[in-house]
């Protein structure tokens, strides 16, 4: 492989990138001790504190010039382990690069619905709006950006970690097969397997899994570039 170095360079950036979005996302996410949700709302964004939300959001957009960086590389990786002779692999590829470029565009605007939903919540919080109130127009807030939401959340996901597991099931990835645990649909299925314990440390850790998920991915295709000879 030609600049095998710098390939690996740009890998080891989108992973910084992917650490920095796990502080945001628990920045975003955690709601500590005592916290019930009401639909999209939870009750402890009435006493967290503001900057944690602003926090979260500069630093989400720092971190998406890291992951681009890490995420064009691993989209040219992934597209080097096509084969003629398997048309599925040139498949997974293309698949891979939607759900690369969704990762990279769309991260910002799901930390920007985290952030702002919380703020918006305890603006209304101090106003003499009763609860019923207040849950109404946050969840209407969320209403009209819930459909790109859930569409960009499952491209993000999906379009990945499919691949990405294809890829290493046919060897066209030189890792082990255990690999494919490393992905961010599987930490976000652990994640939502762990939330069911209900134990506010357990869900407050959960709140960073998916991009715990990306990190674990773009250091497996980084560990496939290790592999390769270089020219």
């Amino acid at each position: 492989m030609k600049n095998k170095h710098g390939v690996m360079h740009n890998l080891v950036i989108g992973m910084s990138g992917t650490a920095l979005l796990m502080i945001s996302d628990w920045l975003m996410g955690a709601c500590g001790k005592g916290n019930v949700a009401n639909g999209v709302v939870q009750s402890n964004w009435a006493k967290a504190a503001a900057w944690r939300y602003e926090a979260s959001f500069l630093i989400a957009a720092v971190a998406v010039f890291l992951l681009y960086t890490g995420m064009k590389e691993a989209i040219r990786q992934i597209r080097l382990t096509r084969s003629r002779k398997d048309v599925w692999t040139i498949r997974m590829a293309q698949v891979f690069e939607i759900g690369g470029i969704a990762t990279t565009v769309a991260t910002l605007f799901l930390h920007a619905k985290g952030c702002i939903l919380p703020i918006l919540y305890k603006k209304l919080y101090s106003t003499s709006l009763m609860g019923a109130d207040m849950l109404a127009v946050v969840d209407e807030v969320f209403f009209y950006i819930s459909i790109p939401f859930y569409v960009l959340s499952v491209i993000m996901i999906v379009c990945t970690s499919v691949p990405f597991i294809h890829q290493i099931i046919k060897q066209r990835l030189r890792v082990p097969k255990w690999y494919i645990l490393l992905n961010p649909m599987v930490f976000w299925v652990v994640g939502w397997v762990l939330r069911l314990f209900g134990a506010y440390l357990i869900t407050d850790f959960t709140a960073c899994m998916t991009s715990f998920g990306l990190m674990m991915m773009l250091w497996g295709i980084l560990q496939h570039v290790a592999r390769i000879p270089e020219r």
